[in-house]
């Protein structure tokens, strides 16, 4: 059988995210439009210490944004743990393409998102 993750807080995945000696639990909105790996409000990545680096990215409207980014990793529970950037915009965790690539996604009729390996 293979492993999964299964939400039934549709479209949300809960992740495990590590970063700069922290980590934080977080419900994150699959977005099929983001092709990055992790974005989440600044609050949560941020303590005190600077980005690693900062990433040119076009929002859903079209606008240049300049945004901070960290190395980090991401745990999916059985799917395992591993690399990713996470970036530091908005008000709400998403996942993106870069994450979600990676698996089987199921959008089960708007009831459960299921994630296999």
């Amino acid at each position: 059988m293979n492993q999964r993750v299964v939400s039934s807080h549709f479209p949300y995945l809960a992740l495990h995210l590590f970063v700069q000696d922290r980590s934080e639990a977080v419900e994150a909105l699959l977005d099929t439009g983001f092709d990055g790996d992790v974005a989440v409000p600044h609050a949560i990545v941020s303590n005190g210490e600077p980005p690693d680096f900062h990433i040119r990215g076009t929002l859903a409207d079209g606008s240049a944004v300049v945004v901070p980014a960290y190395l980090g990793e991401v745990d999916l529970g059985t799917l395992g743990r591993f690399p990713v950037v996470i970036t530091a915009l908005g008000d709400e965790p998403l996942v993106g393409r870069s994450v979600s690539d990676r698996f089987t996604v199921i959008l089960d009729y708007g009831q459960r998102l299921i994630v296999e390996l």
